[in-house]
């Protein structure tokens, strides 16, 4: 009998498709000429996904590189390039109607509710652990014991399933089961073979 009691899931390339280079032109086409190197540099900052507040990003934006946008029309262009993988929703749905269900993403505010918006809701319903919420983004394996203990499970009870190799390692050092996520399919035979389907 399998020893594990939740299975937790990366939301961005798992449940959501993403193409940031998308976000990144939409972005950057506002911005005055030669933001590129710039904008770049910012975006990949830490403190987005760790709680740090999206107006700030972008003040930034307008203060710095010429950003022209309004807040609404930020908002825009940093949800632009998602797209729900309606399939992959129904099945963690069905799974979560037999088993104990949990995201664990690095995300940020405007991104969360707009996603959660765009499946009318459906994401709100997941026990999720957010990295702007629990202050810590993966692949560090605090991020993993913080969703752990809010979860009140101990690690080697998770399952967890992440598109990138650094995030399923991180969460092997943090003492969790984690295989690569690369398709719907592989997913359903993972868990057919550990009897969890």
């Amino acid at each position: 009998m399998s020893r594990i009691e939740g299975l937790v899931f990366d939301l961005g390339g798992v449940i959501v498709a993403h193409d940031n280079p998308v976000m990144f032109d939409a972005l950057r086409d506002r911005c005055a000429p030669g933001a590129g190197p710039r904008l770049q540099s910012l975006l990949r900052e830490d403190r987005w996904g760790e709680g740090a507040p999206l107006t700030d990003l972008h003040g930034l934006l307008r203060a710095e590189l010429g950003y022209d946008g309004d807040w609404d029309r930020f908002l825009g262009d940093w949800c632009c390039h998602f797209r729900l993988d309606m399939a992959m929703l129904d099945y963690v749905e069905g799974l979560a109607a037999r088993r104990r269900v949990m995201i664990l993403s690095n995300t940020n505010a405007g991104h969360w509710d707009y996603l959660t918006a765009a499946s009318g809701g459906r994401l709100a319903r997941f026990e999720a652990y957010l990295s702007h919420e629990i202050g810590v983004l993966k692949p560090r394996p605090e991020a993993y014991l913080v969703a752990a203990r809010r979860a009140g499970l101990t690690p080697e009870r998770l399952l967890f399933f992440d598109d990138l190799e650094t995030n399923v390692a991180g969460a092997r050092a943090a003492g969790l089961e984690a295989e690569l996520f690369t398709s719907q399919a592989e997913l359903e035979r993972s868990l057919r073979r550990r009897g969890l389907a």
